[in-house]
This record gives C-alpha cells, sequence and structure tokens, in this order.
C-alpha cells in the first residue's frame, strides 16, 4: 500500500505492527497535499498525539522530577505495547479500594449521583482544532480507570484562559476490571458539535489492582464537520487503494472502520442550564401546570372545539386537580422530606419544577444541609452559587472541587457573598483543584465560617504561605488538606501551633517547606489527637522528625513517608515510632532504601491494628521477616513488597494462597 495512503490516515501500513514495535503511529498532524484542489475540497482527517498537560488533580511523581508525572502523557507513545510499570507512564497517587479506608479518607457526601464516581482527571492539549470522531488512550499498566472523555470548545470567544469555556462529553461509563495486558482503549463517541483541541479524562482506580499507567492519547478528527465518518474513510481510502496489494485493502479498510464506530448515544449532560431552570428573575421557582385554553389564543368555545372528551372534563375540573395530590399532602412534612432527601441534586431540581407544593419543599434549607457540586463541575459558575444562597442558610457540608480549574467562572466576589450568607454553619469545605481560590478567598473563609472543621485546598496553586496564614482565625479545623500547595515552613508550623484538635494533615508534595523535621517538632508539640500525616515526597524529613512524632503524638493510625531521600531509617527512630504508637492502621514507607528486618520484627510485633504496609523499594528486608508481617499482623489487607530484591514472585503466590485475605502486592515489568 502506497505511504500516501498511510500517511493521510497517519496510520502504519499493518496495524498488528503497532503491537510488535514501540514506534509512534503517525506524523502529529496528516493532510492531504495542500497543493492538490481536490484534496482541499474533500474533508480531511487529522490525526494527533497530545501536545501538552494543561491541569491534573494528583501524580504519583514528584514535581521536580518526570517520573509518574502526569507531563508523560503529552508526546508520543514511550512503552506501548509492552505492559508493566515504567517511569516514562502517567501514574495518578492512588488507586483501588486503599485511600477510602482510612482515617484520612474524605468525607461522603450522601446526594452524589450514581453515574459519578471520577477520582483524578487530566487535561490534554493538541496542535490543531478538529472535531474529533475518535480518541485512543493508550494504557500500558492496570488498564481501566478511564470513566469519562470530555471536549472543550475554544471556538467563538470561549477562550479556555478567560474562563468562558463550554464542556461537552464525549463518552461515559464504567470503571473495568481489565486482563493484564497493554490496550488502545477508544470507546465510541458522541458527535461533537464544535472543534476542540483540548480533552479532559477522568479516571476512577477502584477496580484496579496496582496503579494504572497511561501512555500517550492521540486524536482523530476532521477539520470540517462531516457527520458520516464512515464514508470519509472509504472515500479517502479508494483515492489511494493499491489493487497490487488486495489483501492489505481490505483489510485496513475493515480494521479502520471497525475501530473507528461514531455512535451518538452517550449520557446527556448533567444539570444543562440549571440556574435558568431553578429560578426566573423574581427568584422563585417555575411552576409547570395543566396546559389550560386562554381566551387571547381564540376564545374559549374554540378552545373546548379542540380538547378531546377526556381533555374537557379535566379542564372543567381544574381547581379540584390542582388541589388533589393523591393525598401526598396529607403526610407529615418530615416524612415527605425523609423522601426527598434520598433524591440528587439534579433529581431534587426536577421536582422542584413540578408543583408548588413540592417547590416549597425541595426548596427547604434543610435539604441542603450539605452541597456537592464536584459531578457538574463544568456548570458552575458565579450565577449558580447566587441561585442557591437563599437554600442554604443551613449548610454544613460543602464540596466545590473542581468547580474552579483552568476555565474557572467562579469569582473571588461571588464565592465571598456566598460564604457571607451560607457560611456560618459551615463544618466541611472541599476546594480542591479551583483555580479561583487565593488569599482573598482564605480571608472569607476564615471571616464567614466560624465553625470549620475540615478544609481540603488540595493542588491550589495560587495559595501561598502568607494566604494561609488568615486561617489562624480557626483554631477548630481538624483536617486539613495542602497536597501540592505552596505553603511554607514559617505558614504551616505557625498554623500547627493554633491547630490544638487537629487530626489529618497532609503536606505531600509540598515542595516550600525547607524543613520537615521542624513541622514534626510542630505537631508533637502541640497536636496530641493527631491521627493521620502524610508526608509523601517530603525532602527533608529525617529520623529526627520520626522521633518528634513518636514521642508527641501517640494516636497516630496513618503515616505515609514515601519517597523521603534524607529519612535514613534506623533501628532506633521507627523503633520507636511503632512502639509509641500501637493504634496504627496504615504505615506507607516507600523507596526508603533503608527499611530492615529489625524495623519489620518491630512492626510485626507492636502493630497488631495494622492493615496496610508499603515496602516498595527495600533492599535490606529478607523473607522471613516479611513473612513474620503476615503471620502476626492478623489485620493486615493490603502489603506492597514490589521491588523487594529478596522478594520473588514464586513467594509473593505461595504467601497468597497461605494469607489469602491479604492482597499482596508485586510490581513488574515485561
Amino acid at each position: 500500500m502506497s505511504n500516501k495512503l498511510l500517511s493521510c490516515f497517519g496510520r502504519r501500513k499493518d496495524r498488528t505492527s503497532r503491537v510488535m514495535a514501540s514506534q509512534p503511529i503517525a506524523p502529529n498532524s496528516a493532510l492531504p497535499n495542500s497543493g492538490n484542489r481536490e484534496c482541499q475540497q474533500k474533508p480531511s482527517l487529522v490525526s494527533q498525539f497530545s501536545k501538552d498537560v494543561t491541569d491534573f488533580s494528583s501524580q504519583y511523581g514528584s514535581e521536580t522530577s518526570i517520573s509518574y508525572t502526569a507531563c508523560n502523557l503529552a508526546g508520543r507513545s514511550n512503552i506501548y505495547p509492552t505492559y508493566g510499570d515504567f517511569t516514562q507512564a502517567c501514574v495518578f497517587r492512588t488507586y483501588g479500594p486503599w485511600w477510602s479506608d482510612v482515617p484520612s479518607s474524605r468525607k461522603k457526601f450522601n446526594k452524589r449521583p450514581v453515574d459519578f464516581c471520577s477520582e483524578d482527571f487530566i487535561e490534554i492539549s493538541f496542535d490543531i482544532e478538529v472535531y474529533p470522531c475518535k480518541i485512543e488512550i493508550w494504557e500500558t499498566y492496570n488498564p481501566g480507570a478511564v470513566v469519562k472523555i470530555l471536549a472543550c470548545d475554544s471556538s467563538s470567544g470561549s477562550d479556555v484562559d478567560s474562563g468562558k469555556a463550554r464542556w461537552q462529553t464525549l463518552w461515559t461509563g464504567d470503571p473495568e476490571e481489565c486482563p493484564a495486558k497493554s490496550r488502545i482503549f477508544s470507546p465510541p463517541l458522541t458527535n461533537p458539535s464544535f472543534k476542540t483541541k483540548l480533552i479532559r479524562l477522568e479516571l476512577c482506580s477502584v477496580k484496579c489492582n496496582y496503579y494504572t499507567e497511561l501512555d500517550c492519547v492521540v486524536m482523530y478528527g476532521s477539520l470540517q464537520p462531516f457527520p458520516d465518518f464512515e464514508h470519509l474513510y472509504l472515500q479517502q481510502m479508494d483515492e489511494y487503494k493499491d489493487y497490487s496489494e488486495p489483501d492489505n485493502y481490505v483489510y485496513m479498510i475493515t480494521s479502520l472502520m471497525n475501530q473507528l464506530s461514531v455512535e451518538a448515544g452517550s449520557q446527556g449532560e448533567l444539570m444543562d442550564g440549571i440556574p435558568q431552570a431553578w429560578e426566573n428573575k423574581e427568584g422563585t421557582v417555575p411552576v409547570i401546570q395543566p396546559r389550560v385554553e386562554e381566551e387571547e389564543e381564540g376564545g374559549e368555545e374554540e378552545a373546548q372545539e379542540e380538547l378531546s372528551p377526556i381533555d374537557t372534563e379535566v379542564t372543567s375540573q381544574k381547581d379540584v386537580i390542582i388541589e388533589d395530590n393523591g393525598f401526598f399532602d396529607l403526610l407529615p412534612e418530615e416524612v415527605i422530606r425523609l423522601i426527598l432527601s434520598y433524591l440528587d441534586l439534579t433529581s431534587l431540581i426536577n421536582t422542584c419544577c413540578t408543583c408548588k407544593y413540592l417547590q416549597r419543599q425541595c426548596s427547604d434549607s434543610l435539604q441542603y444541609t450539605e452541597l456537592n457540586l464536584q459531578p457538574y463541575w463544568y456548570k458552575v459558575d458565579s450565577n449558580l452559587l447566587e441561585s442557591f444562597q437563599s437554600r442554604c442558610s443551613h449548610l454544613y457540608h460543602l464540596n466545590l472541587s473542581w468547580c474552579g480549574g483552568r476555565n474557572s467562572t467562579v469569582s473571588t466576589t461571588a464565592f465571598d457573598t456566598f460564604l457571607r450568607k451560607c457560611g456560618g454553619e459551615l463544618s466541611t469545605l472541599y476546594l480542591a483543584n479551583c483555580s479561583f481560590v487565593n488569599a482573598d478567598v482564605m480571608k472569607s473563609i476564615a471571616n464567614f465560617c466560624p465553625k470549620l472543621k475540615d478544609l481540603d485546598i488540595q493542588s491550589c496553586s495560587k495559595i501561598d504561605g502568607s494566604g494561609l496564614l488568615h486561617l489562624r482565625k480557626l483554631p477548630s479545623i481538624t483536617r486539613l488538606n495542602l497536597y501540592r500547595t505552596l505553603v511554607d515552613l514559617h505558614s504551616i508550623t505557625a498554623l500547627i501551633r493554633v491547630f490544638k484538635d487537629l487530626e489529618v494533615l497532609n503536606l505531600g508534595s509540598c515542595t516550600r517547606i525547607i524543613n520537615f523535621d521542624d513541622v514534626c517538632s510542630a505537631l508533637g508539640e502541640n497536636c496530641k489527637k493527631l491521627i493521620a500525616l502524610d508526608l509523601w515526597r517530603s525532602r527533608s524529613v529525617t529520623g529526627d522528625g520520626l522521633l518528634a512524632l513518636a514521642n508527641g503524638c501517640p494516636e497516630l493510625q496513618e503515616l505515609d513517608i514515601g519517597w523521603c531521600p534524607e529519612l535514613r531509617l534506623c533501628s532506633t527512630s521507627l523503633v520507636q515510632l511503632v512502639q509509641n504508637c500501637p493504634r496504627l492502621k496504615k504505615l506507607f514507607l516507600t523507596a526508603n532504601r533503608n527499611v530492615c528486618d529489625v524495623d519489620l520484627q518491630a512492626i510485626s510485633t507492636y502493630c497488631r491494628e495494622l492493615q496496610q504496609l508499603d515496602i516498595l523499594g527495600t533492599r535490606e528486608v529478607s523473607k522471613k521477616a516479611v513473612y513474620d508481617v503476615l503471620q502476626n499482623c492478623t489485620k493486615l489487607t493490603m502489603f506492597d513488597v514490589s521491588f523487594c530484591m529478596s522478594i520473588d514472585f514464586a513467594c509473593v503466590e505461595a504467601w497468597k494462597k497461605e494469607f489469602p485475605h491479604v492482597n499482596i502486592k508485586k510490581s513488574s515489568q515485561q
């Protein structure tokens, strides 16, 4: 088959060769010859790898490295078709059910839509705007986590950077439990209504046996609207067909057509037009009533002639019917309120628009003691926040995570106004990955949320240490998530001295803290109730910091000190920690090269409540020490021994049979 045909489709001659070779599949843009007038008149199909990663929720790798980081999803393939754990992949921070079974897990909101399960997201940009007809996600380790694909419309003035972008869901599905092999995931897409060069993937890794890893993303699309993509393929294939290779020609057509599979039918977007459907200009919910004749549309007699006998009878008794709710209004209000409390937010809004009686019940502030807007992040703007103000006078829990990414249309002024009216009783506030969160927002939170206990501002990059100091007005805070923020040593130690009742603290990947031993010392002196501490990739923590925690935080149940290069564990610090903290349930010692048999023997002796243990990458542990942990820690459910030099796969398989209640992890490279 001619090279001209292959360049037109951005594919190699034999698709199976992609499984046998790691080279990329196409030029970044494959267009017909611009000098050919006939080609210019036909719709052009473009294939391109992603250019850049513009936003993401979390990553396994360090902020100062490229290993296991989100940026690895940009560009051409580096791994496929190889299956295994490789540093060149894009890897997210969590997997499986393990992170939801620990004290630090986030609050679960009751009104969460049943079809929303996303835990992570990543946004990737491309060079050329197209109408996408096919998207390939190359998964090279533990596939099955992608649950949603969205496209952003950046045309007609809807600039992503200006905060006016419009999103469309191209595909949505459930997390899968897939075979242990690499794959190219390409689900059928809904026909887009606009060009795009920005794609968002949302993931849920709850069914993954280990960390999911992505290699690259390829997007295929047309430069012009072209609903019949099948005809486009056949048209371009026919132009370049090579009769000297009939078998290859037939194979290429059927292979491409089977994979294209453009079908409409993905689920519609949620919460379309919430502000308009919720309130009119007078601030009331529009009421849907039975349709009756109006004199201005032809008079009563003419209208009666158009109605069927049944319609006439209904209309003649309209007053009785409007008042008759099938005895529903005879139920006690407490019962009706309980029934409505089982509805998710979309259903509650739809019910609010049915009749005046349900309008009043659905607008009751007791229906909005918690408000979870994360599933509708692409619909949330300042107007929507304003529409909720009259109903959230008893708001205790608010989740706005992801509602202010690069395309944020939530202003700091609107959020300030919302907190002024609705923040007085607020106990839980989640603002993860919200670009509108800055020092002014921190000031508003400090001034208007006096009862706040749980604050999550992970990955909010516009907050520095000085902005966080406003939180000193909130001594009641017990849970604080600062993952991937710009908090510094001065600000975090100042906050710790105020938060005497602090129970959960996440300082993972906080690169501006220059001395984590001082942080640990401050925690040991001030936070006696601390039960969960995440120091993931805290470069400066040492054994002295562990001793400070051991002596000052005896209630500790969860500790993550993975990938801490300065932590030279010796028998003194870790043994002292596990002796003084017997309630430990989760202990991550990931990539600590000095963990040895003495440390594991102390864990097996003192940590009888232990449920999760990660010793990935340790070099000094023996099979016997690992076996003692399995035998003595009877509540253990997850044990990661990946890349432990003395632990082979045969040993792991034997342990899995002997200890079936323990999910033993052993990462591999094939």
